[in-house]
């Protein structure tokens, strides 16, 4: 039911001619441009500063790219760097705000601004405080993704509280969505609500595979899932607290949700099929990050299992490719990791029909068991397979521990082969054809 306090759209646009109106005073223009410019160049010279002091001190340099927490000096170091911009804004916009009151100029909103300086000193200063107890990247991550954005909104409330009314702006009638009126409040809070409740679960399901790192936890497959469940059952728990404190209605969401399945019927059916079939994977735990598998002809290393697509590395050219999950439910996938990561290999080689075949047997045994990637277990074996054209042919079979190294070996094994036959008098023979030519088939005719 619609509020009696909601006010039409109108009343936006007439707030924000009163604000261009307003903008065109001088005095209000001067306190503006004046702190811009004070902050830019305070800015300005903070960088120049600091950048003056790293080179004159390399000590100064973090490795920003450093996985484990700062120890004391480090930190020192770089809560120095983090206060060091704001304070010189704040002392330069302080400095500027006193003349402005000694020269008898209305200095009313720089004093505001120099409020939201004071903010930023202590939003960075809380940033630096996080490296004491989290690695260097993911306090990136929270500042660049979650605390950044949060002080910037924050900032732009202080700003337009300067001219609007915050508290009739929320009220303004956006649009009816089904007869319910969608205020500028329900807007902002699903949207910003939405954004951070999700990076907020972006941030949590990260550093909670860090501590399961930390702390041992092996077992990729079921980190992965963990992390999936969770992540998912939160944004769907964020989505319907965050619906249900803007006051949408049931009818508007069953609306948009029928509106949706049909969508998902059609035109999504195959992002469904790949969702369905990465959860499958998950919990059947058939693929692991780790696993080497063959697909579509080629060997690959499984990278990273999703819940739409899995990304392998292509053993033969180093390529990445992204497979949907659902490829590995309609097409044959062999895996060379499922229970172990032993693989049999064998090399056919053939030799000359006045070699003994049990000596050439033992040498076969003792170039496999000479070499370092050949496992004792199970043993090397080498059997005569038939009588050939030219050669009797052999097979030499042994197992290796690294799916990857099945080239190397079958290669330097091939070389060890050929230099062993060559110590021991083997000869790999050519093949031979006797041509046989009958005088009789011959029949000379005379010239008439």
């Amino acid at each position: 039911m619609a509020d009696s306090t909601n006010l039409p759209i109108s009343y936006l646009w007439d707030e924000l001619l009163k604000v261009s109106i307003f903008f065109q005073r001088p005095v209000i223009q001067r306190q503006f441009v004046t702190v811009v410019i004070t902050t830019l160049l305070a800015w300005a010279i903070s960088r120049w500063i600091w950048f003056q002091l790293r080179q004159r001190y390399p000590q100064l340099n973090i490795d920003e790219n450093c996985n484990q927490r700062l120890e004391w000096k480090q930190y020192s170091l770089a809560l120095i760097h983090y206060l060091s911009t704001p304070t010189v804004i704040l002392g330069a916009v302080s400095i500027v705000t006193l003349l402005f009151e000694q020269g008898g100029w209305f200095a009313g909103y720089l004093t505001d601004s120099l409020n939201i300086i004071g903010s930023f000193w202590f939003y960075r200063l809380f940033v630096g405080s996080l490296f004491t107890f989290l690695p260097i990247p993911f306090v990136k991550r929270v500042r660049l993704l979650f605390l950044g954005p949060l002080f910037c909104i924050y900032a732009i409330c202080r700003i337009l509280s300067w001219f609007f009314n915050l508290r009739e702006l929320a009220q303004v009638n956006v649009l009816n969505l089904f007869g319910e009126p969608i205020l500028l409040k329900s807007l902002f809070i699903s949207i910003l609500g939405l954004y951070f409740w999700n990076i907020g679960v972006f941030l949590f399901e990260n550093l909670l595979l860090t501590i399961f790192q930390n702390q041992g936890f092996q077992n990729s497959r079921i980190r992965q899932v963990v992390s999936l469940l969770l992540r998912y059952f939160l944004i769907g728990l964020g989505t319907v607290i965050i619906f249900g404190y803007v006051g949408v209605s049931p009818t508007a969401v069953a609306a948009i949700s029928g509106g949706l399945s049909v969508g998902l019927g059609f035109g999504l059916k195959e992002v469904i099929s790949n969702f369905v079939s990465g959860i499958w994977l998950l919990f059947e735990g058939a693929l692991k990050p780790g696993d080497i598998i063959k697909i579509n002809g080629d060997i690959s290393k499984v990278m990273r299992l999703g819940v739409r697509a899995t990304t392998v590395q292509v053993v033969k050219d180093n390529s990445e490719e992204i497979i949907p999950n659902q490829i590995f439910f309609t097409q044959n996938v062999s895996t060379l990791t499922g229970s172990n990561n032993l693989v049999f290999l064998s090399l056919v080689v053939g030799a000359d029909y006045d070699c003994s075949p049990p000596k050439v047997i033992e040498v076969l045994l003792s170039v496999a068991h000479d070499h370092p990637q050949v496992l004792e277990t199970p043993p090397p074996s080498a059997f005569a397979l038939n009588f050939g054209d030219s050669s009797i042919d052999y097979e030499l079979k042994f197992c290796i521990a690294d799916p990857l190294m099945f080239k190397v070996v079958t290669s330097e094994l091939i070389c060890a082969v050929w230099q062993a036959f060559t110590d021991h008098g083997i000869e790999i023979p050519y093949p031979q054809r006797d041509l046989r030519i009958r005088s009789d088939s011959l029949k000379l005719s005379s010239t008439p």
